[in-house]
């Protein structure tokens, strides 16, 4: 759930007690830390408190509230309570008040064995959240299994930080616009699940909504393999689109899922329609079959 630009910085560690724009909050447990915000427990909600020592986390922090703002309320994605700036020992914080999960994606596969049932479940479920984002022509772009939340067994998509609604046409800028823009890619995806046309700048792809068909394709590996495709984070494999699949007992339908999500062209990769066409044909396959 976290854009780690500096792990020097330091946070107020202690609970807090504030006030934002609907009520008064007391922070009661730390339940995670990033490089510039933590998430603490408070009363039956989460707060995310981002330190804010930049215009670079200011914009972000914005950017991720407006964003919630903007979405409409959905089972599959976390749902926003409030928001607001207070200041702690003289240091400003922006605060993100959100339904409380009990956990994440990636701590649930660590707990769990997932049948392939239940894996198609969990999928259709963030497909169905991230559908609501791509209406609205937002992309999220930091796809992966700890910002899918988990709440009495529904996934919620989280963290819109990354999250954005331009398409970048790398074609059109420069060397040094590149080289830039290669920089924030680095900040604000997460390498195992990066795009090769985030990874290759210089190819000079285009950048929309189909890096979220390829994180989409590097989760449901992760599900179905308990591994990253790219665990080694070779970023030349990563660049090819280079992986392999395992032997399983998973069905064709299912490896032809990701085979599809993770093509190296992003103009190859199916959009959202395209996919739930296929997750809920039964030309290939009968998921009545899954065990």
């Amino acid at each position: 759930m976290f854009k780690c630009l500096s792990r020097n910085i330091e946070i107020v560690n202690k609970p807090q007690i504030y006030r934002l724009n609907k009520g008064k909050y007391k922070e009661e447990e730390l339940i995670d830390v990033g490089g510039y915000s933590q998430i603490w427990k408070c009363e039956g909600f989460a707060i995310k408190r981002m330190l804010i020592n930049s215009q670079e986390t200011y914009t972000i922090a914005k950017q991720e509230i407006n964003i919630m703002k903007r979405l409409p309320e959905h089972p599959n994605i976390i749902k926003l309570i409030d928001y607001g700036e207070v200041k702690i020992q003289n240091k400003l914080f922006f605060c993100i008040v959100m339904e409380l999960c009990e956990m994440n994606l990636q701590a649930m596969l660590s707990q769990e064995m997932l049948t392939e049932r239940r894996i198609i479940e969990i999928f259709k479920q963030i497909l169905d959240g991230l559908e609501v984002l791509h209406a609205e022509q937002i992309s999220h772009r930091d796809l992966k299994l700890e910002n899918i939340m988990i709440k009495r067994g529904t996934c919620k998509i989280c963290d819109f930080g990354s999250a954005s609604n331009d398409i970048i046409d790398l074609n059109l800028l420069s060397q040094i616009e590149l080289n830039q823009i290669e920089e924030q890619f680095c900040k604000i995806t997460t390498i195992t699940y990066r795009p090769p046309e985030m990874i290759d700048v210089y190819k000079q792809q285009i950048i929309d909504a189909k890096v979220d068909i390829w994180q989409l394709g590097c989760i449901l590996y992760n599900l179905c393999f308990r591994k990253s495709p790219f665990q080694d984070i070779n970023k030349l494999s990563i660049a090819q689109a280079e992986f392999e699949i395992p032997q399983s007992q998973l069905s064709q339908k299912t490896l032809l899922l990701i085979q599809k999500m993770l093509q190296q062209d992003p103009k190859k990769r199916p959009n959202l329609k395209e996919l739930k066409l296929f997750l809920y044909s039964r030309q290939i396959d009968d998921y009545d079959s899954f065990q």
